[in-house]
């Protein structure tokens, strides 16, 4: 799930300053998320981030 929403957030161009203030987080914090995918993150981080795309573009998460 992480890196599909790295991807998604590179392809809309969507900086990680921006990302932080849509999510009212600090950069630090969208730095880590979007910067490694093989650091753990917080499904309530990934959810604001999710939350704080526009969604212009199709994002389809499959959970097994």
């Amino acid at each position: 799930m992480k890196i599909a929403i790295i991807e998604a957030f590179r392809e809309a161009g969507i900086s990680r300053t921006e990302l932080a203030r849509r999510m009212g987080k600090n950069e630090k914090e969208a730095r880590r998320l979007l910067d490694d995918p093989d650091v753990s993150t917080k499904l309530p981080l990934l959810v604001g981030a999710l939350a704080a795309k526009p969604m212009t573009t199709g994002l389809m998460l499959q959970l097994n």
